[in-house]
């Protein structure tokens, strides 16, 4: 898969998708840590993208906001379970109350439970924090309050603290609060990547919290080409020195990009593959079929092993359940769909139902 242009990776949306998927619980302790006490973990969140559209405000084409709307339940009794509406804002609106106001409602009548409704303002604009919605007639008012973090204005000292503490979403805030400070200077942008690159391994962060943080760390400061290279060689480098093994750089990048570890152990199985087809249909037209297929082959081993790797980190040891299921699936344009499953099912069981409709027909 290429590397994204930077027009396409100034699209904070996906980044900021992810980001409130993969470490929901993270980010609920920073923002709301009373709401983090309240809420059961040990029941697995869901995250309701089929809800969240019959909810949402109506003419949004065009948007830079993303919105995630989250089931949790709480510990004061196993059927008792809220919702909680995270959205962030990267741009100026000037009806961003009512539009909250908006999703409250409809979700409070369809859903028939309590919402918490969390605005991340994501923006440039250092004065704009929007934190009610009103509306004042002769005998009736309206105030509505919404839970409001301006990016900006969040103090870079805890969230540092937080981040030392292994809170990866404290580490990811710092990263797109960075990006929106170094917008237009490319040499900042590098020593920002590289700083928090680094705090990764100074905290302790686990493996699979440094590759998705790493991953999603490219998205948001992006970088040109050459400053890539020198930065993976800034981690190399940073790695032999504390003699950390971590993870490869092609596995670390194989998620987001490629695959690139599978495509070359495909290529490799192409050329083989491609030579004994040669004997029979002539050396230059095997080969040249062998070698993609094989690609097409490492492709498919590689988004497989992606997509397993995604539930596991969302679902844990359960995610073995769905294995035998991915496997059964050969075609990238398919794979690719149920990697973005992976990443927004609300739960393991929501993604083994939708992953089962691309199976082929039973003959």
């Amino acid at each position: 898969m290429r590397r994204r242009r930077a027009t396409e990776r100034m699209d904070y949306d996906s980044p900021w998708k992810e980001f409130i998927t993969v470490f929901f619980r993270d980010l609920i302790r920073l923002l709301l840590p009373e709401l983090h006490r309240m809420i059961d973990w040990s029941r697995e969140p869901q995250f309701l993208d089929t809800e969240l559209r019959r909810i949402s405000p109506r003419s949004e084409t065009g948007r830079l906001h993303v919105d995630r709307l989250v089931r949790v339940w709480l510990t004061n009794g196993a059927t008792y379970c809220i919702h909680i509406l995270i959205e962030a804002q990267s741009q100026f609106v000037v009806d961003l109350g009512k539009r909250v106001f908006t999703y409250f409602a409809r979700g409070w009548l369809e859903l028939n439970t309590d919402i918490v409704c969390i605005v991340i303002l994501a923006d440039k604009n250092p004065n704009w924090e929007p934190r009610r919605y009103t509306r004042d007639l002769p005998g009736t008012r309206l105030e509505f309050e919404y839970h409001t973090v301006k990016l900006l204005k969040m103090d870079v000292a805890q969230l540092e603290a937080q981040a030392k503490e292994r809170n990866a979403a404290a580490l990811m805030l710092l990263a797109f609060r960075r990006a929106i400070e170094t917008e237009q200077d490319t040499n900042a942008r590098f020593d920002a990547r590289k700083q928090l690159t680094r705090l990764l391994w100074e905290y302790g962060y686990n493996e699979d919290d440094k590759a998705q943080i790493l991953r999603l760390m490219e998205w948001v400061l992006m970088l040109p080409e050459t400053y890539e290279q020198q930065l993976e060689e800034f981690i190399e480098q940073y790695k032999r020195e504390r003699g950390t093994t971590f993870i490869s750089r092609i596995e670390r990048r194989a998620i987001e990009r490629g695959l690139l570890q599978g495509i070359e152990q495909g290529t490799q199985q192409g050329i083989q593959q491609g030579i004994q087809q040669g004997i029979q249909q002539g050396i230059q037209q095997g080969i040249q079929q062998g070698i993609q297929q094989g690609i097409q082959q490492g492709r498919v081993e590689s988004l497989q092993w992606a997509i397993v790797r995604v539930l596991t980190s969302r679902f844990g040891e359960a995610a073995e359940r769905a294995r035998a299921l991915v496997e059964q699936l050969s075609t990238p344009e398919t794979l690719e769909l149920l990697h973005d499953v992976a990443l927004s099912a609300s739960d393991l069981e929501a993604f083994i139902e939708q992953a089962r409709a691309y199976l082929p027909p039973q003959s």
